[in-house]
């Protein structure tokens, strides 16, 4: 069920001081793309192609209509004698050659064309979608770790001031944490601009109010499994919307060279009349004869052989074709560069979770037994924990373009 065009799964309200405010709306990936699809305003327009070309094609390939031609003539102005004539006919043109089934053939294959279009539109709004909504999810947790790096600054500068009468600090030393400190805020602040920026590319993928609040959900774990991803066979990289879009183009494009073909002959017209005469027909006087006949027009195509327009779309096919071989390089060359990508991040992930991030948590933990111990210094212990800050923004880093990876592939190659 929508409520105001919201999702009612993702739109709650709450009375706080008397009056109603609105919360705010919270989104899976999923759901993101999911509400993407039925929200974005040029994704529904894109879908309006496949309706424009369902037209087209009903228009396509039909006969012209026929003619009805009457005629009068009298002598009134002249001799006044009482004669006339008139006659009725009707006309009607008929192709001869099979350039309304090629035409009615190219509408069909434009439906196609109009359909693979809004597959591929769909599927670049999904991995947008997609990519915004992991990018904010990453910022917001940049940001999260930066606020606890700006605690723990906080309170080791407060540690060392406070050291600075005994004589156990110097005012250096806490002007090096303040600097420190200073840089993180400005990051802190640079990545805030960040998400913004996002969250309004975000809104508007969405098809969303600028002032709406959104909430998304995701957490970024280390991949448990290496991904299946099939070999790129030439039949994957066929049944691909950019692949098709440029197959029915180049198929429409050799149509087109026979349909300039066909137009060399034009349609002959078939006319059916019917006339009637009254004229003075001395000595007998008025007389009135009456004619029933059949006439044929056929233009010959000696002036204009459509040369000119059979070597334009001649040339327009070549070029459709030479792009279909481009194109499916290109596909394949992505592929095997995304699915080289998804791998190695995934080795890269794994890796780094394994070897330095499992180990700056051991050596972090053994220091805090060590500070309690009285073996370590604080200082010492602070430094390590700034480290194990660094080295999980790293690995958060990782994990996202792992993530975005794995995007990318999908939206190259999933069906």
């Amino acid at each position: 069920m929508k409520i105001g065009g919201f999702s009612a799964a993702a739109l709650s309200i709450q009375f706080i001081g008397g009056s109603l405010v609105a919360s705010p709306l919270s989104f899976t990936q999923e759901r993101a793309v999911e509400h993407a699809l039925e929200r974005n305003v040029l994704h529904q327009a894109a879908q309006t192609f496949v309706d424009q070309a369902e037209g087209r094609s009903l228009q396509a390939g039909r006969w012209e209509n026929p003619e009805v031609k009457l005629e009068y003539a009298s002598d009134r102005a002249f001799n006044d004698e009482g004669e006339l004539g008139f006659g009725i006919g009707f006309e009607q043109t008929f192709p001869i050659t099979n350039r309304l089934r090629l035409e009615k053939r190219i509408a069909r294959d434009e439906i196609e064309l109009a359909r693979a279009e809004v597959a591929k539109a769909s599927r670049l709004l999904k991995q947008r979608v997609a990519s915004t909504f992991i990018q904010v999810a990453e910022i917001e947790a940049q940001m999260a770790l930066r606020d606890e790096l700006l605690e723990l600054y906080s309170s080791f500068a407060e540690f060392v001031s406070s050291r600075v009468a005994t004589g156990e600090a110097s005012e250096v030393e806490v002007n090096q944490i303040q600097i420190e400190r200073y840089t993180v805020e400005q990051e802190r602040q640079g990545l805030a601009n960040q998400h913004a920026l996002e969250l309004s590319k975000l809104r508007k993928l969405l098809g969303l109010d600028p002032k709406s609040m959104l909430k998304v959900q995701h957490v970024f774990l280390p991949p448990v499994s290496s991904p299946e991803l099939p070999i790129v066979a030439p039949s994957l990289i066929e049944a691909q919307p950019a692949y098709r879009i440029k197959t029915l183009l180049c198929e429409i494009a050799e149509q087109q060279v026979s349909v300039a073909k066909a137009q060399r002959w034009a349609d002959i017209a078939i006319e059916v009349f019917y006339e009637e005469e009254r004229g003075v027909d001395a000595p007998s006087g008025l007389g009135r004869d009456r004619f029933f006949g059949i006439g044929v027009s056929v233009p010959l195509p000696l002036l204009n052989t459509q040369q000119g327009t059979i070597a334009e779309r001649r040339a327009r096919s070549d070029q459709f074709r030479f792009e279909l071989q481009a194109a499916k390089l290109e596909l394949e060359n992505d592929a095997s560069f995304r699915r080289e990508q998804v791998l190695r991040l995934y080795t890269q992930a794994q890796a780094y979770d394994a070897r330095l991030t499992q180990l700056v948590a051991k050596n972090l933990k053994d220091m805090q037994d060590a500070y309690a111990s009285g073996q370590i210094a604080l200082t010492e212990l602070f430094r390590a924990q700034e480290q194990a800050f660094k080295v999980r923004s790293t690995h958060l880093s990782l994990l996202h373009d792992y993530e975005q990876a794995m995007i990318d592939w999908h939206a190259l190659i999933a069906k």
